[in-house]
């Protein structure tokens, strides 16, 4: 594991906190950097332009939800809303990485600048409130269980399989397969005497028409 620079392990086991956050939010259009302080901040080449802003305690639900937290930072000069607020014309960053690091303000460079900062990364899980004040972001780590990666698509008269493979099991002479059930080339004519080795799934359009 890489050790902190002693220097800051220091400063943690003192009582003289003097550290700042800086915000750092993924775009497309580029990272947003912001730091909570009253002047603008300089880390490992990077530039974090001074905002007002805090953070919530991570919360958990009884239901046992992804524990999250809320990330408060001012809109007062109407800029970050219009960056961030979809209705507005701006990027919807649901999803989007926020790394958020804890730096003290004595300590913010160096050779080894990861050394002197605590980093915590999160991902916008949700907007909790976007007014002329303030712009509120729901924040928690990657919502894992939210993604779906389906094992097979559901696909009408094709097959999904490589042709000649193991699922396939065709050893004849026929160079191509269109990879459908009753194509030119397809799966019927590949196996005109045997059960049929077809990945697809016949019946997806009945499933499609019962679908409400």
């Amino acid at each position: 594991m890489r050790q902190k620079a002693p220097a800051l392990v220091a400063l943690l086991q003192g009582d003289q906190f003097d550290l700042v956050p800086l915000i750092e939010i993924d775009t497309a259009a580029g990272p947003l950097r912001y730091a909570i302080d009253t002047h603008p901040r300089t880390w490992n080449g990077l530039t974090f332009e001074p905002t007002a802003g805090a953070f919530t305690e991570i919360e958990e639900s009884a239901e046992r939800r992804i524990p999250a937290l809320r990330l408060v930072l001012q809109n007062a000069d109407g800029v970050l809303g219009q960056k961030v607020h979809p209705d507005a014309g701006g990027e919807d960053i649901r999803g989007h990485r926020v790394t958020v690091r804890q730096a003290s303000r004595d300590l913010l460079s160096g050779t080894t600048p990861n050394d002197l900062v605590i980093e915590w990364t999160f991902f916008v899980e949700s907007y909790s409130w976007i007014g002329p004040e303030a712009v509120v972001f729901e924040i928690g780590v990657f919502p894992a269980e939210a993604i779906r990666v389906p094992d097979r698509t559901l696909q009408g008269l094709r097959c999904r399989w490589v042709y000649k493979g193991e699922h396939c099991g065709y050893v004849g002479d026929l160079a191509t397969c269109d990879k459908t059930l009753f194509g030119k080339n397809g799966c019927k004519v590949h196996f005109p005497d045997e059960p049929l080795r077809f990945g697809g799934f016949p019946t997806s359009a009945d499933a499609r028409a019962l679908r409400v």
